[in-house]
């Protein structure tokens, strides 16, 4: 069970495979990791799709199991189809689980998503999946940009507002949606999503560090303001200082010959000689 294929967006072309085969997932994984993002934080878009298990009811669902979860650095696109492992609910032992955990949990490396919370609350949940660095692009881009609405917005409508990038005409328009069967539409579907999250993810990772730079030197800036506005006035308090006491000591001088006139007119009035 696996597909590899190139899909073209938006003029670069995105390699991507679905797969189960372990060491297919290991080497992805790692490809992932070698590639130079310039010593930053490495972006990875993140997403989940679900299969919901139905009931004896009709109508009723019991519960939603992990199909596929797909990985994009912006160059190719990994898609896992859990549905491929036997007894997946025992391979917690198995390299293909010890591999997702260490990459989830890597301190270099943040996860970008639209839904991705609730995502990986479910995969903990189910799998003991725990990721280190998450990031929900609806509310990051709402604080970021100064948006607020852009907390409740989609993806193509992030895509577009981040980056002005749209990709919706690259969607398949007729797609059934059997995750536990995946076609090439789906896996170019799966291929486009993810992919708008790395893009978004990564512009407002960068746009947020910039801001971030941007505040800290205005906030040096004006301490170096403060600062010299400081000395100034120390210098003028200073100056102010000593322009006084050179006027007291102008005072005592008048003072001191007016007084040494007084003393002499004085004796001149006694009859004394100088």
């Amino acid at each position: 069970m696996g597909y590899v294929g190139s899909f073209e967006l938006n003029g670069v072309h995105i390699k991507t495979r679905a797969t189960s085969d372990e060491q297919k997932i290991e080497n992805h994984i790692r490809s992932f990791l070698h590639r130079s993002n310039n010593h930053r934080t490495k972006v990875i878009g993140l997403d989940a799709e679900w299969l919901l298990l139905h009931g004896t009811e009709p109508g009723t669902v019991t519960k939603s199991k992990c199909a596929t979860l797909q990985f994009c650095d912006g160059h190719s696109c990994l898609i896992i189809h859990l549905n491929g492992f036997n007894c997946f609910e025992s391979w917690a032992y198995d390299s293909v689980h010890k591999s997702l955990l260490n990459f989830l949990r890597l301190p270099n490396v943040t996860f970008v998503g639209v839904g991705i919370k609730e995502n990986l609350a479910k995969l903990e949940k189910q799998y003991g999946f725990g990721c280190r660095n998450a990031v929900e692009l609806g509310p990051f881009a709402a604080s970021v940009m100064k948006r607020p609405h852009l907390s409740f917005c989609g993806v193509d409508e992030l895509a577009f507002v981040v980056c002005k990038l749209d990709l919706r005409k690259y969607r398949p328009l007729k797609t059934v949606y059997d995750w536990g069967c995946l076609s090439k539409e789906l896996a170019k579907l799966a291929t486009v999503n993810v992919y708008s999250y790395y893009k978004i993810g990564s512009k407002l990772l960068q746009c947020d560090v910039a801001g971030g730079r941007n505040a800290a030197n205005g906030s040096s800036q004006a301490v170096a303001r403060k600062r010299n506005k400081n000395k100034k006035v120390v210098n003028g308090t200073s100056q102010t200082g000593a322009r006084k006491k050179s006027k007291d000591k102008e005072k005592k001088d008048v003072s001191g010959n007016s007084q040494a006139v007084a003393r002499k007119r004085k004796r001149k009035g006694n009859g004394e000689k100088d």
